[in-house]
């Protein structure tokens, strides 16, 4: 079907519609006319239009163009509003651009809008039309414009009934367990109970992990078939075995056989030791009663007829010699049929293990809510094609949706095309179908260019956008010139090169350049290596760029009026590696780059370093880990460096040391601030700001943060270090997160170095594609998708036939050749190509596209190169390569620019630096800023830091202080005072459980009543920690005491209103300086009256200096009729079975040997500070700690401590 021009206003809107927009055609301006006409003129609801792509990024962008368009048009309107009258009068655009001039001063929309609104005026009143257009924008935010993805997930959650789908389904990044499991169950259930299986996989040296890894790409794929062989590899086996058991006893008489008839045989293909080495393996193998090897095939050789065959001239045949040898002619069959099993074995449990996990999927998403990229699609065409409700689900998506515009179709699949398949074409909605197949270079994420395909034979109307917007004549006519050299330029039918037109004639460099350069940089007096090559495109590419900075530094280059800038100048590669090359040379000549691209953080080198540098902290005294980290791309020392540390024992020790306090400063302020302070101590991130490296110091702060994030999930170290190096493995191969896609190193106008797939949608003045000669290998994966009528077939390497290679090569010749175009298409003024031979340069898009005539193929331009090789070897390729080169720009058509160099571009040794500054302005000199740790911590946390005298470890529990939650019994305790009573409080049980119990009592009870009043509640607390009834009377009787023992003067407890109460009172201070010297003196002054035991306890305290935050709960906190302010704190600690143990010596011990001093300063500090900030100048606190075993209501058991308030000054 031909294709029509694409005019947005007069394109019928029904059917299936395809529009292919070459590269720099504005196929996002088309998209937004189509859509501005649909409100416009079509009169439809934002809301009704479903408009879908295939990123974020585009999303957001279409998002914003198509908005812009409304409002364009509404600004139009209301400036015609001052003229209704003329502007429906308005013969036609043009006068209704010319009433816009006569009444506006701003610049004027472009012509579509007036042709546009004309045409809407020809039906409507401009005061309707503008109310219609209003509220359109005010609904704009309800638009429906999507990625594929989210698309899919409105329809899962607004038609969840309809797609069998949860309510309340979540877009969740899956991670790597989620197929390991299945495919561990899997090994599991499948092959470790196979003994065949289980010692195939052993052979081959497969995992779950690494067959995972070969599948991986293919599931959620339900489109795909497969041809599953049927082997039984258990019979093969036994074949196998009973031919060489028979072999074995008489192996030494065969082999003998074989050398009396050696003499007669052929010398150079029967070759004496060739034969040698293979009987020696079979005598090897019959010794140790294993199956022989013949990996080259040699036993057939062995059979009776190709040793007849093979008898040198003259010689008779020995039958029965030959007769005998033909058992191990037999043997080798065997053998080889064995293989061929286990191959097919091993393909079809890849085949089992892929429907396994697939259908382990399946059954996962029925009990989970949430769901994959992959899972949307899934569950949409499930829901459309195979659920009870389908006819009801696609009718429904059809009525809300009257209209759809789906960008980017090349790159679809065969489960999006069937979703718009079953929603718009079969229920007759207008689908508009955008896109460009000479651009569809996504097939490694699961693009189908097939189903493209098959998208235009289904089309009713074909229409293309014919004017390039973005290139000049003479660059667009080269690139059109280069691809029309085929028939096929593309090498797969259906895929053609359309004319396009160039909006613009001329370029906007000046002094103007060659539109198309092509540098060969190949040598003619030798055949060079692939690596030279690449380093000597990177050098010229580095010395060509830097020499156009110089000639716009010197103002002999400008670009649209100004001299040309870096940031208009980007170099497009295939690989990472590529890209390192070119930035390093770049480097070299001063010039800095930035490189986009879409892999992942975890694949770059300093994830690496990072990996081995974590493993020296936790190893510190294995240092083959910090030479692997001083070599690297952190720290970079040469081979000599290296060699000095070796032999400097106190600079190891040093790196030792720092190890070491580095895995301590991670165990006690987590893994950011400790490699923070280590990267401080050895000036990482100034040696490489230094180096001008700003791509590794993008790299290491992004996987700090990445480290970081991890750490606050889990803080064992060994674990992060095991999370970071899966998170490598996963990235080497293909199998990272999206949120972990490297970043951008830098916003500033630098040279782009862009990968040719990320450099899709982009442009820049000044193109320069400097390994575009270069060929890959042409080695097929280990699994291939093959296309054929209407199915796509998955296929392992060993099940593929001749043809089956010869299709895949091409599908690949396509795909590299449709990237080229991506590639070339990125120019605006000037593309620079570099030519060159290559050991498979049969393969090169260029040998493709300039061999033979215009209807050649593939395999015809392979088989010349093929031919040339033969005849004059790699020489011959080259030369050829040359010629063709040179008849084609020598043939050029008219209106292309094109030159062909061979001769090195000049080398620079310095670009000029762009200064920055206007003279007034300078860099502020920025003082260099120490690493400061806030801590958050509390009373517990502090006390754990002591100098222990024993090694008693102590844990925290919820509501109570360590030593409470301690149910060994004291040295000191009194045995021999037991109670008559065994239920009394004193043998209340000891440990955690038992102190929670003792709080919950006191925290819920009412101190102004008898705890006889509330001995329900007690009973209900002391049943629900697992005490019976019998320990009430002792509770009570400590709940009494407590009320009732005078605490402050006469005042107790349950004289306090409740309004004077603050129980569990909460706070949060923030220490600027909370020293340990300070603190042991403030302790010891005289006039604090503090217990000498306590004094003496301070020395044992060992926490680090605080700046930070303190944290806690206080008890209770009362102010009494006299004002006079009271700190409880209640301790259930255990100090002996008589009331008599609880004596003031014994509650200093406590207090001394559990830090409770330091706990009653915090807490005075924290009531200081909360009467202060409330305006309520306090003299003195009263701090009280209740040793609730050993009061009665006398005030025993009371630990008092009174603090002026001015001895708090330094913290308040």
């Amino acid at each position: 079907m031909t294709a029509q021009p694409f005019h947005p206003l007069d394109i019928p809107i029904h059917g299936t519609n395809l529009i292919e927009a070459s590269a720099g055609t504005g196929k996002t301006w088309g998209i937004a006319a189509l859509f501005t006409r649909l409100i416009v003129l079509e009169k439809m609801p934002v809301e009704q239009i479903l408009v879908v792509t295939f990123t974020k990024a585009a999303t957001a962008e279409l998002k914003t163009r198509l908005r812009a368009r409304l409002d364009e048009a509404l600004q139009t309107l209301e400036i015609l509003g001052s003229a209704d009258e003329a502007a429906h009068a308005a013969a036609d655009a043009e006068a209704l651009a010319a009433l816009y001039r006569l009444h506006s001063d701003d610049a004027p929309p472009d012509g579509f809008i007036f042709d546009l609104l004309h045409r809407a005026l020809q039906n409507e009143n401009l005061p309707r039309l503008t109310v219609r257009l209003k509220a359109a924008i005010s609904q704009f935010d309800n638009a429906a414009i999507y990625t594929i993805h989210g698309f899919c997930q409105r329809l899962l959650r607004d038609y969840a009934f309809l797609c069998q789908a949860p309510f309340d389904t979540e877009l969740a990044e899956h991670k790597r367990e989620r197929l390991l499991t299945p495919a561990q169950d899997f090994w599991r259930t499948e092959v470790a109970a196979d003994v065949h299986k289980a010692r195939l996989v052993f052979k081959h040296r497969y995992t779950p992990e690494n067959m995972l890894a070969e599948i991986q790409k293919y599931l959620s794929r339900p489109y795909l078939a497969f041809r599953r062989p049927e082997v039984d590899l258990a019979a093969a086996e036994a074949v196998l075995q009973q031919s060489w058991q028979s072999i074995m006893p008489k192996l030494p008489e065969l082999i003998e056989t074989f050398w009396q008839i050696h003499p007669a045989l052929n010398g150079n293909i029967y070759r004496k030791n060739t034969f040698e080495k293979l009987f020696a393996e079979l005598m090897s193998a019959a010794a140790t009663g294993t199956l022989p090897q013949d990996k080259d095939g040699k036993l057939m050789m062995l059979s009776a007829a190709m040793l007849e065959d093979k008898l040198k001239k003259g010689q008779s045949a020995d039958a029965a010699a030959f007769a005998r040898l033909q058992a191990l002619a037999d043997l080798g069959h065997y053998l080889d049929e064995q293989n061929m099993a286990e191959e097919n074995a091993l393909i079809a449990l890849q085949i089992d293990l892929l429907t396994h996990i697939n259908h382990a999927l399946a059954e996962q998403k029925k009990s989970s809510r949430e769901r994959g990229f992959d899972d949307l699609l899934l569950d949409v065409h499930h829901a459309l094609s195979q659920s009870p409700q389908r006819a009801l689900l696609a009718e429904t998506v059809a009525k809300n949706w009257r209209v759809a515009l789906i960008d980017e179709f090349q790159d679809t699949d065969p489960l999006q095309y069937a979703i718009f398949q079953h929603t718009f074409i079969a229920h007759g909605n207008p689908l508009f179908l955008v896109g460009d197949p000479k651009q569809a270079i996504y097939s490694f994420r699961g693009a189908d260019i097939y189903a493209y395909l098959q998208a235009a034979e289904d089309a009713e109307h074909h229409y293309t956008l014919a004017t390039n917007r973005r290139s000049h004549a003479q660059l667009i006519n080269g690139i059109s010139a280069l691809f029309r050299q085929k028939a096929q330029p593309f090498v797969l039918p259906h895929i053609d090169y359309a004319n396009v037109d160039a909006a613009r004639a001329k370029t906007r460099l000046a002094p103007p350049r060659t539109a198309i350069q092509v540098r060969w940089i190949d040598d003619d007096a030798q055949i060079l290596k692939k690596d030279t090559l690449r380093r000597r495109a990177a050098d010229y590419c580095a010395d060509e760029i830097a020499a156009a900075l110089t000639e716009a530094a010197e103002g002999r280059l400008n670009y649209d009026g100004a001299p040309l800038q870096s940031g208009q100048i980007a170099v497009l590669v295939r690989t990472h590696n590529e890209g390192s090359l070119v930035s390093q040379a770049l480097r070299a000549r001063g010039v800095q780059s930035v490189l986009l691209h879409r892999e992942s953080v975890f694949a770059a080198p300093e994830a690496q370093a990072l990996a081995a540098l974590i493993g020296f902290w936790l190893q510190p005294q294995r240092t083959e880990p910090l030479r692997f980290v001083l070599g690297g791309v952190l720290f970079r020392q040469s081979a000599a460096e290296l060699y000095a540390l070796n032999h400097d024992e106190a600079a190891l020790l040093e790196w030792i040391h720092s190890a070491e306090a580095a895995a301590l400063q991670w165990q006690q302020h987590g893994f950011y601030a400790a490699m923070q302070q280590f990267a401080a101590r050895h000036g990482i991130e100034t040696r490489l700001l230094a180096g001008g490296n700003s791509r590794s110091l993008t790299n290491y702060h992004q996987l700090l943060e990445k480290l970081a994030e991890e750490d606050e999930q889990n803080h064992n170290p060994a674990a992060l270090q095991q999370w970071l190096l899966a998170e490598i493995q996963a990235a080497k191969q293909g199998r990272s997160s999206e949120a972990h896609l490297l970043r951008l190193e830098s916003d500033e106008a630098l040279v782009k170095i862009v990968t040719m797939h990320a450099a899709k949608g982009l442009q820049y003045p000044l193109v320069y594609c400097p390994f575009v000669w270069d060929a890959p290998s042409g080695k097929p994966d280990s699994w291939q998708i093959l296309h054929r009528q209407n199915q796509s077939e998955w296929l392992a390497k060993s099940q593929l036939e001749e043809a089956d290679l010869q299709q895949l090569a091409e599908e690949e010749a396509s795909e590299r050749l449709r990237l080229l175009y991506v590639a070339l298409t990125r120019a605006e003024e000037q593309l620079t190509l570099y030519a060159a031979h290559c050991d498979n340069t049969a393969a090169n898009t260029f040998a493709y596209l300039l061999e033979g005539g215009r209807d050649s193929r593939f395999a015809d331009t392979a088989a010349a190169y093929a031919a040339e090789k033969k005849a004059n070897k790699a020489e011959g390729e080259k030369a050829m390569l040359r010629r063709n080169w040179q008849r084609f720009i020598g043939q050029a058509p008219e209106n292309s620019d094109f030159v062909f160099t061979a001769e090195a571009p000049p080398e620079i040794a310095r670009a000029p630096v762009a200064g920055f500054s206007d003279g007034h302005y300078q860099a502020a000199a920025m003082p260099a800023r120490s690493f400061e740790f806030i801590r958050h911590t509390s009373f517990t946390g502090l006390s754990r830091h002591v100098h222990t005298r024993d090694d008693a470890r102590e844990e925290l529990q919820p509501a109570i202080d360590p030593a409470e939650a301690l149910s060994d019994e004291r040295p000191s305790e009194s045995l021999a005072s037991l109670a008559d009573n065994p239920h009394d409080i004193y043998h209340f049980p000891r440990g955690a459980h038992a102190g929670v119990c003792l709080h919950e009592l006191l925290e819920h009870f009412d101190f102004s009543r008898p705890a006889a009043e509330q001995s329900e509640a007690a009973r209900q607390t002391l049943t629900r920690y697992g005490f019976d009834e019998s320990w009430l009377e002792a509770a009570n009787g400590m709940l009494d005491a407590t009320r009732l023992t005078p605490l402050t003067g006469s005042h107790t407890l349950a004289a306090q209103p409740a309004a004077r109460r603050l129980p569990e009172m909460a706070f949060t201070l923030h220490m600027h300086d909370f020293r340990l010297d300070h603190l042991r003196a403030w302790f010891a002054r005289p006039h604090l009256k503090l217990p000498a035991a306590c004094i003496a306890a301070a020395q044992w305290l060992a926490f680090q200096d605080l700046q930070g935050y303190l944290n806690g709960f206080i008890d209770m906190v009362y102010q009494d009729a006299d004002g006079q302010v009271c700190i409880i704190d209640y301790k259930s600690n255990y100090l002996g079975m008589h009331e008599s143990d609880y004596h003031q010596e014994a509650m200093n011990e406590a207090m001394a040997a559990h830090h409770y001093y330091l706990q009653a300063l915090i807490y005075a500090i924290a009531v200081a500070r909360y009467f202060k900030l409330r305006g309520q100048a306090l003299p003195r606190i009263a701090v009280r700690y209740l040793f609730l075993r050993g009061m009665d209501g006398s005030g025993k058991g009371v630990w008092a401590w009174d603090i002026d308030t001015a001895d708090l000054a330094a913290w308040l």
